[in-house]
């Protein structure tokens, strides 16, 4: 696979059939099929909050570590610096949505990640530092920033609505990343396939996205049975 056609072409058949499924087979998780009934509780909605606000500062912690070592790509390192700047006030905006619904600053201070969200995020960051295939770093971010669009969008409409009548401004997170992923999630696209050198980064990037589906699917079952 030597041409940007033949990469393109792959990256598009990945999202096909790969990433757009996970999306769809996370709204049929227990989390999601609860919002959707309206039976979804404030304290799984709170743990929500406090495991990704958690995930969110480490990915940002572990980001200069990675520019470090992208230092040497430009390629990568202009993908590193983009990354950080777009994502930099997200665990604010996320631990904002935590404390207007009930949760404190010292709850955030004291939370303790769930198995699950600590499996994906040290994956994430273990194979940003381990990994030396650019495009498969990408390919985690296309994966991500696909599902966190949809689950997004999914709570920013639903938590509107009774039974949880939370106000619109105070869902500003989910409203954000509906949106803006969108666009992130295509540029996630493009890296990889500027990025993909040869046939073992093809073999990369697909390990790499079906791993983040299994972390992803996983980190909201651990949410929803440890904040029962």
């Amino acid at each position: 696979m030597t041409t940007t056609v033949d990469v393109k072409s792959f990256v598009d058949e990945l999202v096909a059939d790969v990433v757009e499924p996970a999306a769809d087979a996370l709204m049929e998780t227990r989390y999601f099929r609860d919002l959707r009934a309206g039976t979804l509780t404030i304290r799984r909605l709170q743990g929500y909050a406090l495991q990704h606000t958690w995930f969110n500062r480490a990915l940002l912690k572990s980001g200069a570590i990675r520019m470090i070592k992208a230092a040497d790509n430009p390629r990568a390192f202009k993908d590193m610096i983009a990354g950080i700047v777009a994502e930099h006030n997200h665990p604010d905006l996320c631990q904002e949505f935590g404390i207007n619904i009930g949760l404190t600053e010292r709850d955030f201070e004291e939370m303790v990640p769930v198995h699950e969200v600590l499996l994906h995020t040290s994956v994430i960051v273990a194979s940003s530092l381990i990994n030396t295939c650019p495009a498969a770093g990408r390919a985690s971010g296309l994966t991500n920033e696909t599902m966190v669009q949809r689950y997004s969008t999914e709570l920013f409409n639903y938590l509107q609505e009774a039974p949880y009548n939370i106000p619109a401004e105070n869902l500003e997170f989910f409203r954000i990343h509906g949106i803006v992923d969108v666009d992130h999630a295509a540029e996630a696209a493009e890296a990889v396939v500027r990025l993909v050198r040869d046939d073992r980064d093809v073999e990369m990037v697909r390990h790499m996205a079906e791993t983040q589906v299994r972390l992803k699917l996983g980190k909201f079952e651990g949410i929803y049975d440890a904040y029962a």
